[in-house]
């Protein structure tokens, strides 16, 4: 038929004729998706609205909920769970193990792309060409092991120190009870920023979000999420011209686009000079100027390593610190073996990292603590390789996202028993074999293989030393049994009001 034809007995048509039209047409094109979409894993249980429709995975990531509801989806409809169109959840180790390793075929979901921050490329957590990832993580790694790992414990020790002294600031001016969330948050952007380019923040010392970081973080990070888990959206407000108008940019005057200013700013005169540090006081620019990182490089990961290296170890240390101020038996435990440890001169002032692993019931309490507060709930999904993968006796066509569901896994009775939704380290130490298949299950939240977490030698310095040296100088019990503090879920958490009272402990001194 001619194009004039057409347009001929479009116009003959009456207004209501052509509404009814339009409205049939999205009517079959939405069942014609709606059916293409639900195919493809059909075989696949979870929610009715998920298989055909992203809305359920938006809805969930946005409630703030989203650990408790996925949970209790995986427990009613099995080990694999459809989520969404082509996503899948799972809390199977064995099978994120297999996923995790060296060799595996998997690939990097798009999911990585919502956590772009500058629209000129990307950093090595969006980065989703397998090799160049490779290539790039080696080089960024160096910082974080051999001599190096040195350095990270002393700074470790400094910023604790600070923390310490903040603290018996508070209880000496009468402040007993403080909300120690907002603490340990300043003390690890101060730690991070302080490790990255040698100069701190300033938020323990004045007490507050310096530059807006924080309020900024959370603020965002919910759409972020949210959008995260809808294609379309993610594609728009990832892409360069969107993100050139609306992303963070180096003249803002606080969040993170200050910080990428100022990152940018240190970048550009570092590699503009040829000034020698003394090795003591070289900073992680430094390490990786010396490993053959770009500017821009430099300048993309380093605007990461705030944002991906606060929240996550700073939501372990807040939640630790909740069960063991919320549970006497553990509480008095680790109190007595910190006790016999300085009495017998097996522990320094401040601890050291290598000292800190030999406390058995420290180790199990820092494991029992990881796993009931994994800093990461849901997401960093993989793909499904082309040819497709049988996941727990289900086959999964190429193309699909895996997600873990790092919070059900860690609550797995299978693996950690009848009583996984209680804390006791115990279980740590009760048999030994048990203990150690426990151990690499937690460990799954810091990745592994080529899809290791960069920061975990840190994390685990800092999760070796706090605990000893806040509970060798305190007490600390929950403020408000009750609600001990407020706490929504977006992959990692947002922490608010956690009140505690914190005494002088003048045994161990």
């Amino acid at each position: 038929m001619p194009l004039t034809a057409v347009f001929d007995v479009v116009g003959s048509l009456s207004w209501t004729q052509l509404a009814l039209g339009a409205t049939s047409f999205t009517i079959l094109w939405f069942l014609v998706t709606s059916t293409v979409a639900w195919y493809k894993l059909r075989h696949i249980p979870g929610p009715f609205f998920a298989s055909f429709s992203n809305i359920w995975l938006v809805w969930t990531a946005y409630s703030g909920l989203s650990h408790l509801i996925i949970d209790a989806e995986q427990k009613k409809h099995g080990s694999v769970l459809r989520t969404g169109p082509a996503d899948v959840a799972i809390f199977d180790p064995e099978t994120l193990m297999r996923i995790n390793s060296a060799r595996s075929p998997y690939t990097r979901g798009m999911w990585y792309r919502s956590a772009r921050v500058d629209y000129r490329a990307d950093s090595v957590l969006t980065e989703l060409d397998i090799g160049a990832h490779g290539k790039r993580k080696s080089k960024l790694a160096s910082a974080f092991s051999g001599k190096n790992v040195a350095r990270l414990e002393s700074k470790v020790d400094e910023w604790i120190a600070a923390l310490i002294a903040k603290i018996h600031t508070n209880i000496a001016s009468g402040r007993e009870t403080m909300d120690i969330g907002k603490l340990v948050q300043y003390f690890q952007v101060d730690l991070i920023s302080d490790i990255q380019l040698g100069e701190p923040w300033g938020d323990l010392e004045g007490n507050k979000d310096a530059f807006g970081f924080l309020k900024m973080s959370d603020n965002f990070l919910p759409a972020m999420q949210s959008f995260a888990a809808l294609p379309l959206a993610r594609a728009i407000y990832t892409s360069p011209w969107f993100m050139r108008l609306f992303g963070p940019k180096p003249t803002d005057t606080s969040g993170l686009g200050l910080f990428i200013g100022i990152i940018e700013k240190e970048v550009n005169r570092r590699f503009g000079s040829n000034i020698e540090k003394p090795s003591e006081s070289r900073d992680l620019l430094d390490i990786w100027i010396d490993h053959g990182l770009t500017p821009d490089e430099c300048q993309l990961d380093l605007s990461l390593l705030v944002p991906a290296g606060t929240e996550t170890t700073a939501s372990m240390i807040r939640g630790t610190l909740l069960l063991l101020g919320s549970s006497p038996v553990p509480y008095r435990k680790l109190k007595q073996e910190l006790r016999d440890a300085i009495a017998a001169g097996r522990i320094s002032n401040p601890v050291t990292n290598d000292e800190a692993k030999r406390l058995e019931y420290l180790q199990a309490v820092i494991s029992e603590g990881f796993r009931l507060m994994v800093p990461i709930s849901f997401g960093f999904p993989k793909v499904v390789p082309p040819s497709g993968d049988t996941i727990c006796g289900k086959f999964i066509p190429g193309g699909t996202n895996v997600y873990p569901n790092y919070h059900g896994m860690m609550r797995n009775k299978e693996v950690f028993g009848h009583d996984a939704d209680i804390f006791r380290p115990e279980r740590f130490l009760d048999d030994e074999h048990k203990a150690a298949y426990m151990r690499k299950v937690t460990d799954l939240a810091f990745g592994a293989g080529r899809f290791m977490c960069l920061g975990k030698a840190l994390a685990l310095i800092e999760m070796n030393k706090i605990f000893v040296e806040l509970l060798r100088n305190f007490d600390i019990q929950t403020a408000s049994p009750e609600r001990p503090w407020q706490r929504t879920g977006y992959t990692t958490w947002i922490i608010d009001n956690f009140l505690t009272r914190v005494t002088e402990d003048t045994t161990m001194r």
